[in-house]
């Protein structure tokens, strides 16, 4: 009997990926917890990594998904964008970085 995909999924792959990348260490903690909530998200919602035009996922709608504080989540996009991790484009913000 074959077992269903998901219980073969290896967990933590996007967290090991992203802890050997170079702008790891240099990122708050709590940019680094966004980074990995992300890349989570993102493989549910394809338009956080390619999104159409006029349709970004915007800093509210992030907050919102992560039930997050909006002022946290803006700290922690902040530092994500200047490390090129996020992309602003059109009204929010593509992950470049995955």
């Amino acid at each position: 009997m074959k077992r269903p995909a998901i219980l073969r999924r290896r967990f933590g792959a996007h967290a090991r990926a992203l802890m050997t990348d170079a702008r790891w260490c240099l990122l708050p903690l709590a940019s680094r917890a966004l980074w990995l909530q992300l890349t989570d998200l993102a493989d549910a919602m394809p338009e956080l990594r390619a999104p159409s035009r006029g349709h970004a996922v915007t800093a509210s709608n992030l907050a919102q998904y992560l039930a997050a504080e909006p002022l946290d989540v803006a700290h922690a996009l902040a530092a994500l964008v200047q490390r090129d991790i996020l992309e602003p484009v059109d009204d929010g913000y593509r992950l470049k970085a995955f």
